[in-house]
C-alpha cells in the first residue's frame, strides 16, 4: 500500500524523533542558513551601523571581495606571494582601506600601498579607485589593462566604464554592481556566490561613458 506524504514524515519522525524534518526540507533549511551566514560574511555592516563609518564598510567589502575571485597562477611569483592591494585616491573610504594591511586572504598576506599619482603606479592585484578619481577612470583602467587586476571603484557608474566592482547606494545600504566581462578580459574567475549578490552590469573597457 502506497502511503501518503503525511504518512511518511510521520514514519520519519517515529524513526528519527518527533522533532526530526524530512531530508528535503532540511537540505533547503541549510541551503536557506549557509546564504544567510554568506551574506552576513561578505556584507558585515551593509547597512549603516551605529559606530562604524562607510568607508570601514566599504573596506570590509574590500576584503571578502578578494575571497570570492581567482586570479591566474601567474600572478603571483609563488604560493606564498602576497595580494598586493593599491588605493588610488584621497577620500575617506581610501584612507580606510588601511585597516586591510596585514590581513590574509587564501593563506596570502594583505599588503596596501596609497599610490600619490598615477604615473607610480606599480603592478598589483587589486586596484581601488577613489572617488576624487571619477574624472581620469580612462587612463587609471588604462594603466591597469594588461595585469590580471581586480578594479573597485567608489563610485556608481564604474562597473559599467570597465571598471570590474562598483560600489552603489541602495536604500541607504552599501551595495556593489559587478563587470564579469570586465574580470574576464583580465583573466579573473568571479565566484558564483559574488556574482549572485552583486548586481550584473556591462560596460565598455577604457572608463569610456
Amino acid at each position: 500500500m502506497t502511503r501518503s506524504r503525511g504518512g511518511k514524515d510521520e514514519g520519519f519522525r517515529e524513526r528519527y524523533g518527533q522533532h526530526a524534518t524530512p531530508l528535503p526540507c532540511r537540505k533547503i533549511l541549510r541551503g536557506a542558513v549557509g546564504i544567510t551566514f554568506f551574506l552576513g560574511m561578505l556584507c558585515p555592516s551593509a547597512p549603516a551601523a551605529e559606530g562604524i563609518g562607510e568607508g570601514d564598510v566599504k573596506a570590509a567589502f574590500v576584503l571578502n571581495f578578494m575571497k570570492f575571485v581567482e586570479w591566474p597562477a601567474s600572478a603571483f611569483h609563488s604560493p606564498e606571494a602576497p595580494i598586493v592591494v593599491s588605493v588610488l585616491g584621497n577620500d575617506p573610504t581610501a584612507a580606510s582601506l588601511s585597516s586591510l594591511d596585514g590581513k590574509k586572504v587564501s593563506g596570502r598576506r594583505v599588503i596596501v600601498r596609497k599610490v600619490p599619482v598615477l604615473s607610480e603606479m606599480e603592478k598589483c592585484h587589486v586596484l581601488f579607485v577613489g572617488a576624487s578619481e571619477k574624472a581620469e577612470l580612462a587612463p587609471v583602467l588604462g594603466a591597469v589593462q594588461r595585469w590580471p587586476v581586480l578594479t573597485v571603484g567608489d563610485f556608481e557608474g564604474f562597473a559599467g566604464r570597465g571598471g570590474t566592482i562598483g560600489f552603489i547606494r541602495q536604500d541607504n545600504r552599501v551595495g556593489f554592481e559587478i563587470n564579469e566581462e570586465s574580470a574576464r578580459k583580465t583573466g579573473l574567475k568571479v565566484n558564483a556566490k559574488l556574482l549572485y549578490l552583486g548586481k550584473s552590469v556591462r560596460g565598455r573597457e577604457g572608463g569610456e561613458r
